[in-house]
This record gives structure tokens, sequence and C-alpha cells, in this order.
């Protein structure tokens, strides 16, 4: 074999493994402060949805009891990934907070944080990530829209485009030139809506 070939060969393996090193070396250093990062954010958005509670509880998730409650939903394309009690400060249990993900949003998955009440009512939601388009979907993060949940109870939120949505709490009215971003949010909610009520026994 053609001793040049031979040392491309032995300097090529070495330079990929020194970038294999560089690469797990730069993920070690970023990993934490990203993690501590995407935590921070998260326990904003519980403080946001549930600002009386002065804690959260973490619940640990079955998660086929979570899929089958959405499915028997028609919300089986929700992702509920993490859930907390919100408590007060003498211990009271005020309800739940959800960590939710629909990924059916027009730029793709949309992840909310939202706050349910013992007694069904949405406190409110705040977005964990959403990619939508300027102008017409993220107004999604914007208290306008967010104003169709806040303090409302529905067994199910639907999304509309006359704009009843003003005189009935079930009612969602659309973000005008974002359908799609309206239904993924809502969606998202119905789906915490919904498996708050089987954590209280409903069905």
């Amino acid at each position: 074999m053609n001793k040049n070939l031979i040392t491309d060969c032995i300097k090529l393996c070495v330079i990929t493994l020194i970038a294999g090193l560089l690469l797990g070396f730069v993920y070690n250093i970023t990993k934490a402060p990203i993690a501590a990062q995407e935590e921070k954010t998260k326990q904003e958005a519980y403080k946001a949805v549930f600002a009386d509670a002065a804690k959260f509880e973490n619940v640990k998730l079955d998660q086929k009891e979570v899929a089958k409650v959405l499915k028997a939903n028609d919300l089986g394309q929700n992702t509920i990934s993490e859930a907390a009690k919100a408590v007060d400060s003498n211990g009271k249990e005020l309800g739940y907070v959800f960590s939710v993900t629909n990924p059916e949003g027009y730029g793709g998955n949309v992840s909310l944080s939202v706050g349910v009440r013992n007694d069904g009512t949405v406190n409110g939601y705040e977005t964990l990530s959403i990619s939508e388009t300027a102008g017409l979907g993220m107004k999604a993060t914007e208290d306008e829209f967010k104003s169709n949940f806040k303090n409302k109870k529905a067994d199910k939120f639907e999304v509309v485009k006359d704009g009843s949505g003003k005189n009935d709490d079930a009612k969602v009215d659309a973000i005008s030139g974002a359908t799609i971003t309206s239904r993924a949010v809502t969606s998202g909610v119905n789906s915490c809506v919904a498996y708050a009520k089987s954590l209280k026994g409903g069905k």
C-alpha cells in the first residue's frame, strides 16, 4: 500500500478523533448551562400561570395512562411531558401545571406550560417553545390571544372564526391568518384540561 495513503489515513483518523473529543468537551461544558436555562424558563412559566402558588411539587407521569386519556378525548397528537402540583404557602393544593407539546403548529412543535385549577378552570398558559410566523402565529404569545383561556372553564375549548369567543368561554377566537396555530395551542390546552380532570377522578 502506498505510504502516502497510509499517512493520510492516519492523519484523518487523528483529526477525526480530536474533533470528536472537542465536540464532547464543548457538549459537557454547555450541557449544564442549557439545562439550567431550560429549568429556569419552565419555573418562570409555572409561576406565570399559577402566581398564587408558593411551590410546585413534581408529579410522576404514567405515560401510558396519559396517552390513554388523551386518545379517549381525541387529543392523541399531544404529549404531556411534565406535571406538577401547585401548592400555596399553607400547603393547600391549588391545581396542576403541565408541560404539553402539540406537533401541529404552522412552524412545527408548539410547547406550552398550562395551569389548571382543581375545579377545571384554566389559569392560563405560557409558551415554552414556538416557531410560528411573526405577526401571525406568534400572536399566540400575546395577552390578547391568551385571554381566550385565562380564568375560563370548559370541558373542551373550540376555535371559532366568527368572533363569538367573546361571549362564550368554551369558544376561542382564532388569530386572524393563523388558524393552524390557534388550533395547536387550543389542542394543547384541551389536553391539559382533560388530563387534570382524570387526575381528579373524572373521565
